[in-house]
């Protein structure tokens, strides 16, 4: 009996020192987020954001992931926020054709769990130079090492294939949904939100203050989950902040910004145009620093416009507008080069007409309504004729367009009571000469 009594004893301080084992059940709901396009600052503050709502509001938090991949500090924030949480974080690699490259492939090896839907894949997490496309081997190298022991490290913690994740990283591999659940890189294949709940049932996981957590989502005898979902989508300014962080819309803010400005600067007064632009290059340029931009192609786009605008002082459309057209191909097509993003060509197409019509329409209309003579004012009364009222000797009076002005006659003396021609101004004195008889 002492025997026995002892192996309790020693089972039962075996069980304490593992850490308490919680039930994580339909109490709370659980969140759904997505995390979509590149990964930036936003993106990982809204992670982070819904990570800290969710320790006392939710069971858990399912990050619906799509991204080609993005920067290293960002994706740092978002699995440190990922490894601290006091509940579980699921990576759901979704809709069907989703992938999660590069970065990506950071954060679902870092997940608690992870699922992937039907035609997704998952990899390509070689780091890439973000600042000038320079390829030096040193600090490709170094890069490249820090990135391998980063991932192995979470595989390792997480339970999933460390040799797959040192391979995805030196040597960009790739791999589908099926060959992940296979090789133990991911926990299973879910194409819907039911799927995830029903895989998830039963799981058990450690989350960041070290206790094991049961995962209790599904009833397997009514086929229905036993948790509420509540989808949790970004505030107006993060979808705001976040869409100018993608390649085709950061290279529209700033071509289309910049050609309402230029069209605001051709016309009187501060329009909407103007504020429009103004906004529209701010963003596109938030984009820009955000994303690893080609600098160069973006003096280029700029060179582009500037050939567009010479050529509307010139008599037609020519070797300007051409210039100009294949410049701003040229930036937009080198804008992203030598890192995985890039801008669609067929967006580039459009850009280049909208700014080819512009530049042909709206601008030259510009420029012809900043070239016609004042219509008010004392300008407006150059070419005129009128009386004079007074002996201009040289200076009197004369009344033209029934209004009475100041004048000084251009030449000779001129009477009371001849006919004059207004032939310039001086601020409000109005310079005349004698009519001649066809304008009498």
């Amino acid at each position: 009996m002492r025997k026995l009594a002892a192996i309790a004893m020693m089972v039962g301080g075996a069980s304490l020192l593992a850490g308490p084992v919680v039930a994580q059940g339909s109490e709370l709901p659980v969140h759904v987020i997505e995390i979509n396009g590149v990964i930036d600052p936003t993106n990982a503050n809204f992670l982070r954001g819904q990570i800290a709502v969710a320790q006392d509001e939710a069971s858990a938090l399912i990050i619906e992931l799509d991204t080609p991949g993005g920067l290293d500090v960002s994706m740092r924030r978002m699995i440190s926020a990922m490894l601290d949480s006091r509940v579980p974080v699921v990576v759901w690699i979704a809709p069907r054709g989703a992938r999660a490259a590069s970065a990506g492939t950071f954060i679902t090896i870092a997940a608690n769990l992870a699922y992937m839907a039907e035609a997704t894949e998952l990899g390509a997490a070689t780091p890439v130079n973000l600042g000038s496309g320079e390829t030096d081997e040193t600090l490709t190298r170094k890069a490249t090492n820090d990135a391998v022991a980063f991932i192995t490290e979470l595989a390792e913690l997480r339970g999933r294939n460390a040799e797959w994740a040192e391979d995805a990283v030196r040597n960009a591999a790739s791999i589908g949904a099926t060959e992940a659940v296979e090789i133990d890189v991911v926990d299973g294949i879910a194409s819907s939100t039911d799927e995830v709940l029903e895989l998830m049932d039963g799981e058990r996981v450690v989350v960041g203050d070290d206790r094991e957590i049961v995962l209790e989502t599904w009833d397997s005898v009514t086929g229905e989950a036993t948790v509420a979902v509540e989808r949790i989508g970004m505030n107006p300014l993060q979808r705001l902040l976040h869409l100018a962080t993608q390649p085709e819309i950061a290279f529209m803010l700033v071509s289309l910004g910049s050609l309402a400005i230029l069209f605001e600067l051709y016309t009187s007064g501060i329009g909407l145009g103007g504020i429009l632009g103004a906004i529209s290059l701010m963003l596109g340029f938030y984009g820009l620093t955000i994303l690893p931009t080609n600098w160069a192609a973006v003096a280029l786009i700029i060179l582009g416009m500037t050939f567009f605008l010479v050529d509307i002082y010139s008599p037609g459309l020519g070797i300007w507008t051409v210039g100009g057209s294949v410049a701003l191909t040229g930036g937009g097509l080198l804008l992203f080069s030598g890192t995985p993003l890039s801008v669609s060509p067929w967006v580039i197409a459009a850009v280049v007409g909208v700014t080819a019509s512009f530049f042909l329409f709206a601008m030259t209309a510009a420029l012809r309504l900043r070239r016609r003579p004042s219509v008010t004012g004392s300008e407006a009364m150059v070419g005129t004729t009128g009386v004079a009222r007074t002996d201009l000797g040289p200076d009197g009076t004369v009344m033209t367009k029934g209004t009475l002005w100041n004048a000084r006659s251009s030449g000779d003396p001129i009477s009371a009571g001849s006919k004059v021609r207004v032939e310039g101004t001086d601020g409000l004195l109005l310079i005349v000469g004698p009519a001649t008889e066809e304008e009498d």
